[in-house]
């Protein structure tokens, strides 16, 4: 399990050589995007690093304890796919994108069961009883979450240091780890995301691009929603571990619902934006250091609601007011650091 670190790692840093290749043939990566923050050209291919190196492992293994793994790699290739090719330079409309993505989410719920029952709000509750309704609900939530993932995905080590708590954290409550197989999927993801890691914070030598942002926000999505469902939890213990990503896609909706923007174009007006753009009023010049800054304030603001969602997984009570806890103070945030004419637009 242990080959996969230094495979990722390995990918990563042939990428990186690639690139800097590529500089010097004249083919820069360079993105003129609203929530474009770098100004260099760097290589978007560690989703590819992290998708393989989890891949070979968990086809070259002959345990039965990768098979979680290996069938949900397999439904994920059309949503990795289409990740790829942007981070290709083939623009791919969001509408698009998310009618390819449908296709993973049925085959996740097909092939690996993956569905909800509930949401525990009694009037839409009894929509659950109606499959149809069940599964379009899990396809959205899932393409949904994907996407909430390559949204935050904007500052080195952001996603991927979020990932990387929401695999430690679940490992640390041994109590939810009731079958090998999920046991076995988490560290091998935990794994192969630190191979990419360690070149990305602080050093920003490697992106993990939008097929990695995908693959990242499918395969973490899913092993929470399993746990959910193998020691049968509250609904809103998903939500909590995945309420960073959550609130930041549906206040970006809300946002420009609001301000009547397109609700699937980019912007720069996230959460990470809005810290990074105070950060650079006070002074600081350095890239690497304002990343690094914006990503520890962000991982102090969600670990303590990661964490006591594992803590407090059967405690639906603690885990509603968690989530609104975390909401509350989302927005104060938010509405702390949105420009003056921004909130006044609002």
């Amino acid at each position: 399990m242990t080959d996969i670190f230094p495979l990722s790692l390995l990918l990563g840093t042939a990428f990186i050589f690639l690139n800097k290749l590529l500089v010097r043939l004249g083919y820069k990566n360079l993105r003129d995007m609203p929530q474009t923050l770098h100004t260099k050209s760097i290589s978007r291919l560690g989703g590819i690093a992290i998708y393989a190196s989890l891949l070979s492992v968990s086809l070259l293994s002959t345990s039965d304890n990768y098979e979680f793994l290996r069938i949900m790699l397999f439904c994920s290739i059309p949503l990795f796919l289409i990740g790829l090719l942007d981070d290709f330079n083939i623009q791919i409309s969001p509408p698009v994108r998310m009618i390819v993505a449908l296709p993973t989410a049925l085959m996740c719920y097909f092939f690996l069961g993956i569905e909800a029952y509930s949401i525990e709000i009694p009037l839409l509750d009894e929509l659950f009883k109606y499959k149809f309704f069940s599964i379009i609900f899990i396809c959205f939530a899932l393409v949904g979450i994907t996407n909430a993932f390559n949204i935050i995905d904007g500052m080195n080590g952001l996603v991927l240091l979020y990932s990387i708590t929401i695999c430690l954290s679940i490992l640390f409550s041994a109590e939810l780890l009731k079958t090998t197989e999920i046991y076995y999927t988490l560290v091998a993801v935990l794994f192969s995301i630190l191979g990419v890691f360690i070149l990305n914070f602080p050093l920003g030598k490697i992106f993990i691009g939008d097929g990695g942002a995908y693959i990242l926000g499918l395969i973490i999505s899913i092993t929470v929603i399993k746990i959910y469902q193998i020691n049968s939890l509250s609904p809103w213990y998903v939500l909590l571990v995945l309420i960073y990503p959550t609130t930041e896609i549906l206040s970006s909706i809300f946002r420009r619902l609001i301000s009547k923007l397109s609700t699937t174009e980019p912007d720069n007006y996230h959460l990470h934006h809005l810290i990074y753009k105070r950060i650079t009023k006070i002074g600081i010049i350095s890239e690497r250091v304002k990343h690094s800054i914006v990503t520890a304030l962000i991982f102090s603001f969600y670990f303590p609601f990661v964490f006591g969602a594992n803590y407090f997984s059967d405690d639906h009570l603690v885990l509603k007011f968690m989530c609104v806890i975390f909401v509350v103070f989302y927005f104060i945030f938010y509405l702390l650091l949105a420009p003056k004419n921004f909130r006044f637009n609002l």
